[in-house]
């Protein structure tokens, strides 16, 4: 799910900024971001962040921040022995007369690259695991929400669902009617009735969907069991909803009630909400 915390420490005179983000992915990809000479730590970052993390998009980076006495320095050695090589050929004591075409050779720059020690890679896997720490617990805070959010479309799809099934009901109550009234009428006239009690059997058999309602009822059963689990339940999660609008499509083909194809708009309408929430779930 989408998250990101940020932490800041310092080593002697190096300030490290550490930020880590997630973002929504059906598997789990990592990408690490280190300066070079620290990109011996990557592999055990990277099994850090998979305690934590199952699926997603993680994206984790370090940078440190030098003070400016730490920033490139004058090659006073290199200047020195310049002068000195250019007395000998001269005779004479040399001076720098123009800085802006001696300060133009690269080399008369040099940076000292800090080599990090065991107790400095120490300090810096203790903060990155505390960083790490820190974005699993606002994940866990984000999903604390998703799941109040989906258990609330949840049971808007279980009324409705009850309503849908009130209306089936009411529909094979109708048919019944219907069928006795239809009797009547050709009762007097040479009208097979066995062959219409087939027919309307038939349309009774085509509209019927009971049996898609009762599939729904069991992957909304099914679908609580798995929220409920501390584990990894994005994918079975997803599964589920695709089987659940599959059965809501098929009873919107066979019913033969218009209240209930209304009814499994706002079916699929709640379905989506959750699809949309469960992207963010691991």
């Amino acid at each position: 799910m989408t998250s990101s915390a940020f932490r800041e420490f310092v080593i002697d005179s190096l300030t490290f900024f550490l930020e880590i983000k997630g973002y929504n992915h059906r598997f789990l990809e990592i990408k690490i971001n280190l300066p070079d000479a620290l990109s011996f730590l990557e592999k055990e970052i990277i099994t850090e962040i998979k305690r934590f993390v199952k699926r997603g998009y993680v994206v984790f980076s370090l940078k440190i921040h030098k003070l400016p006495e730490n920033y490139s320095k004058l090659n006073v050695d290199l200047l020195n022995n310049i002068l000195k090589e250019l007395s000998k050929i001269t005779g004479n004591s040399e001076a720098i007369y123009n800085w802006k075409e001696v300060l133009a050779n690269p080399q008369i720059f040099f940076t000292e690259n800090r080599v990090f020690n065991d107790d400095d890679c120490k300090k810096i896997m203790s903060e990155t695991k505390l960083l790490i720490e820190e974005f699993d617990r606002y994940k866990r805070e984000e999903g604390e929400s998703l799941k109040k959010a989906i258990l609330e479309s949840l049971n808007k799809i279980e009324i409705l669902l009850s309503n849908i099934k009130r209306e089936e009901e009411n529909w094979q109550k109708e048919a019944k009617l219907f069928l006795e009234k239809k009797l009547k009428e050709f009762e007097f006239n040479n009208i097979n009735e066995d062959r219409l009690y087939q027919e309307l059997a038939l349309l009774l058999m085509k509209t019927d969907i009971n049996e898609e309602i009762t599939r729904i009822d069991e992957f909304i059963r099914r679908f609580y069991e798995e929220i409920k689990k501390d584990d990894s339940i994005g994918k079975t999660l997803e599964f589920i909803l695709q089987e659940m609008n599959r059965e809501i499509n098929t009873l919107s083909s066979k019913t033969a009630k218009t209240s209930i194809m209304f009814y499994a708009i706002d079916l699929k309408k709640e379905l989506e909400k959750i699809r949309e929430l469960t992207l963010n779930i691991e």
